[in-house]
């Protein structure tokens, strides 16, 4: 599995670009923005992108969408079902703030929590762990778990946002992402990677 990390959007958010190296088959994760390095290393190593997954409705997480999109048609757009009310409303999702303009989509397919993926060899899992949204959900694939705004390097996700809830994350953190093995490899939104077992050791809020 090769991952590959870019800073997008006014915010910088975390996107990435993942896919198996056996078969090309990939997939974006949170395009904040539109980035013309990932578009160039997608053609550059012949990636086939299946799937953007969105890890929550925000703006500063979706700008990047419609254009990565319009270079590859056929990819699928996945969000977790509880968000498409903020993916489709402006007011919700924050985006004239988070991207000067407002932005309403849906999803083309939309995820249970536990529901499963098959990318080329690699096998995704998708989790929900509401509290910086409603519909918030990380990514379990190999060993790393994309992380959204739910959890980051000793810190948390904001809540004070429309669907936001403090003990909703926490228990989102405490019971659903600690619950993978220490050395499980945290992929954030924002911020640098870490780990469970870091996390579990020295995040002041949990």
């Amino acid at each position: 599995m090769i991952i590959k990390h870019y800073l997008t959007g006014l915010l910088s958010v975390n996107t990435y670009l993942v896919y198996d190296e056996k078969t090309n088959a990939g997939f974006i994760v949170d395009p904040g923005g539109y980035s013309r390095k990932l578009a160039d290393d997608i053609k550059t190593a012949g990636v086939d992108i299946k799937y953007i997954i969105l890890t929550h409705g925000h703006g500063d997480h979706i700008g990047g969408v419609a254009q990565h999109l319009a270079e590859c048609p056929d990819a699928k757009v996945i969000a977790h079902e509880i968000e498409a009310e903020m993916l489709g409303n402006p007011q919700l999702n924050v985006s004239l703030d988070c991207c000067g303009r407002p932005i309403s989509m849906a999803a083309d397919i939309y995820v249970k929590d536990r529901e499963t993926l098959k990318v080329g060899e690699m096998e995704l899992t998708f989790i929900h762990t509401p509290g910086h949204t409603t519909g918030g959900m990380s990514i379990y694939v190999d060993k790393h778990i994309f992380s959204g705004d739910t959890l980051f390097c000793r810190s948390i996700g904001r809540t004070d946002f429309w669907g936001g809830d403090f003990r909703t994350i926490i228990n989102s953190i405490k019971d659903r992402l600690f619950a993978f093995p220490d050395d499980t490899i945290v992929l954030p939104g924002h911020m640098g990677p870490t780990t469970i077992g870091d996390e579990k050791r020295g995040n002041p809020f949990v």
